[in-house]
Protein backbone atom coordinates (compact mmCIF):
# COMPACT_ATOMS: atom_id res chain seq x y z
CA UNK A 1 0.00 0.00 0.00
CA UNK A 2 3.32 2.59 0.50
CA UNK A 3 4.00 2.37 -2.86
CA UNK A 4 0.81 2.46 -4.15
CA UNK A 5 0.30 6.13 -1.95
CA UNK A 6 3.77 7.13 -3.21
CA UNK A 7 2.64 6.72 -6.34
CA UNK A 8 -1.29 8.05 -6.24
CA UNK A 9 -0.77 10.97 -3.49
CA UNK A 10 1.56 13.60 -5.59
CA UNK A 11 -1.04 13.14 -7.94
CA UNK A 12 -3.69 13.88 -5.38
CA UNK A 13 -1.88 16.99 -3.78
CA UNK A 14 -1.39 18.48 -7.33
CA UNK A 15 -5.54 18.39 -8.44
CA UNK A 16 -6.18 19.48 -4.71
CA UNK A 17 -3.13 22.12 -4.46
CA UNK A 18 -3.43 23.04 -8.10
CA UNK A 19 -5.49 26.15 -7.66
CA UNK A 20 -3.59 27.52 -4.87
CA UNK A 21 -0.27 26.99 -7.05
CA UNK A 22 -2.29 28.98 -10.18
CA UNK A 23 -2.94 31.70 -7.45
CA UNK A 24 0.37 31.88 -5.55
CA UNK A 25 2.27 34.47 -7.49
CA UNK A 26 -0.70 36.48 -8.33
CA UNK A 27 -1.05 36.99 -4.27
CA UNK A 28 2.30 38.11 -4.40
CA UNK A 29 1.88 40.67 -7.31
CA UNK A 30 -1.20 42.14 -5.21
CA UNK A 31 1.69 43.28 -3.05
CA UNK A 32 2.24 46.56 -5.80
CA UNK A 33 -0.46 48.09 -4.39
CA UNK A 34 -0.80 48.31 -0.67
CA UNK A 35 -0.46 45.42 2.26
CA UNK A 36 -3.99 46.35 2.88
CA UNK A 37 -5.46 45.99 -0.75
CA UNK A 38 -3.12 42.84 -1.22
CA UNK A 39 -5.10 41.01 1.74
CA UNK A 40 -8.85 42.13 0.51
CA UNK A 41 -7.93 40.75 -2.78
CA UNK A 42 -6.11 37.10 -1.85
CA UNK A 43 -9.05 37.12 0.91
CA UNK A 44 -12.04 37.09 -1.50
CA UNK A 45 -10.33 35.33 -4.53
CA UNK A 46 -8.99 31.92 -1.68
CA UNK A 47 -11.89 32.15 -0.15
CA UNK A 48 -13.67 29.38 -1.53
CA UNK A 49 -10.06 27.65 -1.25
CA UNK A 50 -10.06 28.00 2.16
CA UNK A 51 -13.60 26.91 3.04
CA UNK A 52 -13.59 23.66 1.37
CA UNK A 53 -9.91 22.63 2.16
CA UNK A 54 -10.63 22.90 5.99
CA UNK A 55 -14.20 21.67 5.28
CA UNK A 56 -12.72 18.62 3.95
CA UNK A 57 -10.64 17.31 6.58
CA UNK A 58 -13.82 16.70 8.81
CA UNK A 59 -15.11 13.97 6.47
CA UNK A 60 -14.82 9.96 6.30
CA UNK A 61 -14.16 10.13 10.57
CA UNK A 62 -16.86 6.77 10.87
CA UNK A 63 -18.17 4.09 8.83
CA UNK A 64 -20.90 2.82 10.80
CA UNK A 65 -22.76 4.27 13.90
CA UNK A 66 -21.52 1.19 16.49
CA UNK A 67 -17.84 1.26 17.13
CA UNK A 68 -15.85 -1.58 16.70
CA UNK A 69 -15.79 -4.67 19.39
CA UNK A 70 -13.38 -5.31 21.81
CA UNK A 71 -9.92 -5.26 20.08
CA UNK A 72 -11.46 -5.20 16.36
CA UNK A 73 -9.91 -2.86 13.92
CA UNK A 74 -9.89 -1.24 10.51
CA UNK A 75 -7.56 0.05 8.24
CA UNK A 76 -9.13 2.15 5.49
CA UNK A 77 -7.79 4.47 2.74
CA UNK A 78 -10.44 7.59 2.62
CA UNK A 79 -11.38 10.29 0.23
CA UNK A 80 -13.62 13.59 1.16
CA UNK A 81 -14.40 15.54 -1.49
CA UNK A 82 -16.04 19.16 -0.68
CA UNK A 83 -17.92 21.31 -3.08
CA UNK A 84 -18.09 24.69 -3.40
CA UNK A 85 -21.66 26.72 -3.98
CA UNK A 86 -22.38 28.85 -6.86
CA UNK A 87 -22.40 31.89 -4.43
CA UNK A 88 -18.81 31.72 -4.16
CA UNK A 89 -17.68 31.37 -7.48
CA UNK A 90 -16.93 35.32 -7.72
CA UNK A 91 -17.14 38.80 -5.93
CA UNK A 92 -17.34 42.09 -6.65
CA UNK A 93 -14.10 44.27 -5.96
CA UNK A 94 -16.14 47.54 -5.18
CA UNK A 95 -17.43 45.39 -1.98
CA UNK A 96 -13.53 45.42 -0.76
CA UNK A 97 -12.98 49.18 -0.49
CA UNK A 98 -9.38 49.45 -1.94
CA UNK A 99 -7.25 52.50 -1.09
CA UNK A 100 -4.72 51.96 -3.39
CA UNK A 101 -6.47 50.55 -6.64
CA UNK A 102 -9.30 51.38 -9.07
CA UNK A 103 -11.12 49.42 -11.39
CA UNK A 104 -10.62 49.98 -14.87
CA UNK A 105 -14.26 50.36 -16.98
CA UNK A 106 -17.53 48.91 -15.61
CA UNK A 107 -16.84 45.60 -14.59
CA UNK A 108 -16.49 44.72 -11.14
CA UNK A 109 -17.48 41.37 -10.87
CA UNK A 110 -14.57 38.97 -10.40
CA UNK A 111 -13.92 35.31 -10.77
CA UNK A 112 -13.13 33.61 -7.16
CA UNK A 113 -10.42 30.46 -7.54
CA UNK A 114 -13.68 28.07 -8.04
CA UNK A 115 -14.64 30.38 -10.65
CA UNK A 116 -14.49 29.52 -13.98
CA UNK A 117 -11.34 29.51 -16.28
CA UNK A 118 -13.36 31.74 -18.67
CA UNK A 119 -15.25 34.15 -16.73
CA UNK A 120 -14.62 37.95 -17.63
CA UNK A 121 -11.80 39.14 -15.22
CA UNK A 122 -11.54 42.89 -14.53
CA UNK A 123 -8.69 45.02 -14.76
CA UNK A 124 -7.41 46.81 -12.01
CA UNK A 125 -5.45 50.53 -12.10
CA UNK A 126 -2.63 52.08 -9.63
CA UNK A 127 -4.03 54.94 -8.16
CA UNK A 128 -0.58 56.67 -8.00
CA UNK A 129 0.19 55.47 -11.79
CA UNK A 130 -3.24 55.02 -13.45
CA UNK A 131 -1.67 54.30 -16.77
CA UNK A 132 -0.06 51.05 -14.99
CA UNK A 133 -2.91 48.30 -14.83
CA UNK A 134 -2.98 44.53 -14.20
CA UNK A 135 -5.84 41.51 -14.37
CA UNK A 136 -6.75 39.96 -11.70
CA UNK A 137 -6.13 36.37 -11.91
CA UNK A 138 -8.45 33.73 -13.82
CA UNK A 139 -10.81 31.50 -12.20
CA UNK A 140 -8.61 28.19 -11.66
CA UNK A 141 -12.09 25.95 -12.17
CA UNK A 142 -12.04 24.30 -8.63
CA UNK A 143 -15.56 23.13 -7.88
CA UNK A 144 -14.07 20.45 -5.46
CA UNK A 145 -11.46 19.91 -3.09
CA UNK A 146 -10.28 15.85 -2.61
CA UNK A 147 -7.87 14.91 0.67
CA UNK A 148 -7.20 11.80 1.03
CA UNK A 149 -5.64 9.72 4.36
CA UNK A 150 -4.83 6.57 5.78
CA UNK A 151 -6.71 5.97 8.46
CA UNK A 152 -7.13 2.94 11.70
CA UNK A 153 -9.63 2.34 14.38
CA UNK A 154 -9.77 -0.05 17.07
CA UNK A 155 -12.27 -1.21 19.64
CA UNK A 156 -12.01 -0.20 23.24
CA UNK A 157 -13.06 -1.57 26.42
CA UNK A 158 -16.52 0.31 27.72
CA UNK A 159 -18.21 0.23 24.27
CA UNK A 160 -15.49 2.97 22.56
CA UNK A 161 -13.30 3.15 20.03
CA UNK A 162 -10.21 5.26 19.20
CA UNK A 163 -9.37 6.56 15.49
CA UNK A 164 -5.94 7.87 14.23
CA UNK A 165 -5.32 9.27 10.22
CA UNK A 166 -2.39 10.00 9.07
CA UNK A 167 -0.64 10.86 5.49
CA UNK A 168 3.35 9.43 5.09
CA UNK A 169 5.64 11.99 4.47
CA UNK A 170 5.59 13.16 0.47
CA UNK A 171 7.48 15.21 -1.23
CA UNK A 172 4.91 17.22 -3.95
CA UNK A 173 6.24 18.78 -7.26
CA UNK A 174 5.38 22.18 -6.76
CA UNK A 175 4.18 21.95 -3.22
CA UNK A 176 6.54 20.68 -0.79
CA UNK A 177 6.07 18.44 1.83
CA UNK A 178 2.77 17.62 3.44
CA UNK A 179 2.05 16.45 6.47
CA UNK A 180 -1.54 14.97 8.35
CA UNK A 181 -2.69 13.73 11.63
CA UNK A 182 -6.01 13.42 12.99
CA UNK A 183 -7.20 11.72 16.00
CA UNK A 184 -10.82 10.75 17.30
CA UNK A 185 -13.21 9.04 19.32
CA UNK A 186 -16.25 6.81 19.18
CA UNK A 187 -18.97 6.00 22.31
CA UNK A 188 -21.93 3.92 22.79
CA UNK A 189 -23.23 5.45 25.13
CA UNK A 190 -27.15 4.04 25.38
CA UNK A 191 -25.50 0.49 26.93
CA UNK A 192 -24.70 2.78 29.95
CA UNK A 193 -27.95 4.01 30.43
CA UNK A 194 -31.34 1.46 31.48
CA UNK A 195 -33.82 0.82 29.22
CA UNK A 196 -32.14 2.85 26.36
CA UNK A 197 -29.74 -0.02 25.84
CA UNK A 198 -32.52 -2.57 24.64
CA UNK A 199 -33.40 -0.65 21.83
CA UNK A 200 -32.57 -2.14 18.95
CA UNK A 201 -30.46 0.39 17.34
CA UNK A 202 -27.27 2.08 17.45
CA UNK A 203 -26.77 5.15 19.23
CA UNK A 204 -23.06 6.82 19.57
CA UNK A 205 -20.95 10.18 19.84
CA UNK A 206 -17.73 11.14 18.60
CA UNK A 207 -15.38 13.62 18.01
CA UNK A 208 -12.33 14.08 15.81
CA UNK A 209 -9.77 16.73 14.90
CA UNK A 210 -7.59 16.98 12.08
CA UNK A 211 -4.58 18.69 11.44
CA UNK A 212 -2.77 19.49 8.26
CA UNK A 213 0.57 21.85 6.65
CA UNK A 214 2.68 22.55 3.96
CA UNK A 215 4.04 24.92 1.60
CA UNK A 216 4.38 26.26 -1.43
CA UNK A 217 7.29 28.20 -3.24
CA UNK A 218 6.91 32.07 -4.14
CA UNK A 219 8.60 33.81 -6.74
CA UNK A 220 8.04 37.52 -5.86
CA UNK A 221 12.10 39.05 -6.31
CA UNK A 222 12.84 42.93 -7.63
CA UNK A 223 14.87 43.00 -10.82
CA UNK A 224 18.33 42.52 -10.25
CA UNK A 225 18.76 46.14 -11.30
CA UNK A 226 16.09 47.66 -8.91
CA UNK A 227 16.55 45.70 -5.32
CA UNK A 228 15.70 48.36 -3.10
CA UNK A 229 18.11 50.07 -0.47
CA UNK A 230 19.82 48.11 1.71
CA UNK A 231 18.70 44.81 0.77
CA UNK A 232 20.76 42.12 -1.67
CA UNK A 233 18.82 39.53 -4.10
CA UNK A 234 19.53 36.71 -1.30
CA UNK A 235 17.19 38.92 0.96
CA UNK A 236 14.45 37.62 -1.29
CA UNK A 237 15.29 34.11 -1.08
CA UNK A 238 13.26 31.77 0.49
CA UNK A 239 9.76 33.03 -0.64
CA UNK A 240 6.81 30.82 0.70
CA UNK A 241 3.19 30.41 0.83
CA UNK A 242 2.52 28.46 3.78
CA UNK A 243 -1.15 26.62 4.09
CA UNK A 244 -2.05 25.51 8.08
CA UNK A 245 -5.64 23.92 8.18
CA UNK A 246 -7.49 21.82 10.79
CA UNK A 247 -10.90 20.99 11.26
CA UNK A 248 -13.08 19.73 14.47
CA UNK A 249 -16.35 17.89 14.49
CA UNK A 250 -18.40 16.27 16.76
CA UNK A 251 -21.54 14.50 15.87
CA UNK A 252 -24.35 12.41 17.49
CA UNK A 253 -24.24 9.08 15.28
CA UNK A 254 -27.83 6.76 14.93
CA UNK A 255 -27.28 3.74 12.58
CA UNK A 256 -28.09 -0.12 12.44
CA UNK A 257 -25.90 -2.86 11.59
CA UNK A 258 -26.85 -6.42 9.81
CA UNK A 259 -24.85 -8.81 8.01
CA UNK A 260 -22.81 -6.90 5.43
CA UNK A 261 -24.28 -3.56 5.52
CA UNK A 262 -24.37 -0.86 8.08
CA UNK A 263 -26.49 2.32 7.71
CA UNK A 264 -26.13 5.19 10.35
CA UNK A 265 -27.20 9.19 9.54
CA UNK A 266 -25.38 11.45 12.22
CA UNK A 267 -26.08 15.12 13.63
CA UNK A 268 -23.70 17.61 14.76
CA UNK A 269 -21.25 20.60 14.70
CA UNK A 270 -18.34 21.03 12.58
CA UNK A 271 -15.56 23.90 12.64
CA UNK A 272 -13.05 24.21 10.34
CA UNK A 273 -9.75 26.79 9.82
CA UNK A 274 -7.35 27.62 7.12
CA UNK A 275 -4.64 29.84 7.40
CA UNK A 276 -2.62 30.93 4.24
CA UNK A 277 0.42 33.43 5.34
CA UNK A 278 2.98 34.57 3.13
CA UNK A 279 6.66 34.17 4.42
CA UNK A 280 9.85 35.75 3.79
CA UNK A 281 10.22 39.34 2.27
CA UNK A 282 8.53 41.28 -0.24
CA UNK A 283 8.82 44.60 -1.99
CA UNK A 284 5.56 46.32 -1.71
CA UNK A 285 4.52 49.24 -4.18
CA UNK A 286 5.60 49.69 -8.34
CA UNK A 287 8.47 48.39 -9.16
CA UNK A 288 11.26 50.54 -10.12
CA UNK A 289 10.56 52.56 -7.11
CA UNK A 290 9.63 50.33 -4.36
CA UNK A 291 7.91 52.29 -0.98
CA UNK A 292 9.74 49.16 1.30
CA UNK A 293 10.13 45.79 2.14
CA UNK A 294 8.02 43.81 4.63
CA UNK A 295 8.66 40.23 6.27
CA UNK A 296 6.24 37.94 6.24
CA UNK A 297 3.32 40.88 4.82
CA UNK A 298 -0.09 38.87 6.14
CA UNK A 299 -2.06 35.74 7.01
CA UNK A 300 -5.77 34.41 5.56
CA UNK A 301 -7.76 33.11 8.07
CA UNK A 302 -10.62 31.24 7.12
CA UNK A 303 -12.91 29.59 8.59
CA UNK A 304 -16.22 27.74 8.39
CA UNK A 305 -18.41 26.09 11.10
CA UNK A 306 -22.39 24.74 10.95
CA UNK A 307 -24.56 22.19 12.31
CA UNK A 308 -25.24 19.71 9.50
CA UNK A 309 -26.74 16.26 9.16
CA UNK A 310 -25.32 13.42 6.63
CA UNK A 311 -26.30 9.90 6.22
CA UNK A 312 -23.81 6.79 4.78
CA UNK A 313 -22.95 2.95 4.87
CA UNK A 314 -20.81 0.52 4.73
CA UNK A 315 -20.61 -2.52 2.53
CA UNK A 316 -18.65 -5.39 3.81
CA UNK A 317 -17.77 -8.89 2.13
CA UNK A 318 -15.23 -10.94 4.07
CA UNK A 319 -13.15 -8.17 5.84
CA UNK A 320 -12.97 -6.05 2.78
CA UNK A 321 -15.14 -2.78 3.27
CA UNK A 322 -16.42 -0.09 1.08
CA UNK A 323 -18.28 3.26 2.59
CA UNK A 324 -19.66 6.15 1.04
CA UNK A 325 -21.70 8.69 3.31
CA UNK A 326 -22.82 12.45 2.00
CA UNK A 327 -22.83 15.62 4.23
CA UNK A 328 -26.03 18.30 3.66
CA UNK A 329 -24.23 21.97 3.63
CA UNK A 330 -23.48 25.01 1.74
CA UNK A 331 -20.04 23.42 1.13
CA UNK A 332 -21.93 19.86 0.55
CA UNK A 333 -18.73 16.91 1.70
CA UNK A 334 -18.70 13.22 0.09
CA UNK A 335 -16.31 10.89 1.95
CA UNK A 336 -15.58 7.13 1.00
CA UNK A 337 -13.63 4.79 2.06
CA UNK A 338 -12.32 1.50 1.08
CA UNK A 339 -10.30 -0.84 3.27
CA UNK A 340 -10.41 -4.17 6.17
CA UNK A 341 -12.17 -4.43 8.75
CA UNK A 342 -12.98 -6.99 11.12
CA UNK A 343 -15.24 -7.28 13.94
Amino acid sequence: MRKFLLKILPLSFLLLFSGAIFAQQQIAEFLQGNVDDAKKLSNAYLEPFGKMFGTSLNGGWYQAAAPHKLFGFDVTFTTSVVTAPSSAKSFDINDLNLSTLSVVGSNSIAPTIAGSTSAPRPQLAYNLAPTKTFDLPKGAGLPFTPMMMIQGAIGLPFHSELTLRFLPSVNVPKVGKVSLWGIGAKNEFKEFIPGLKLVPIDLSIMVGYTKFSSEFDVNYKPDPANIPSGYTAADFKGQKLALDASGFTARLLVGKSIPFLSVYAGLGYSHATTDFGLKGNYPIGIEPTYARVINDPFILAFTHSNFSANAGFRVRLGVISFNFDYTVGEYALYAAGLGISFR
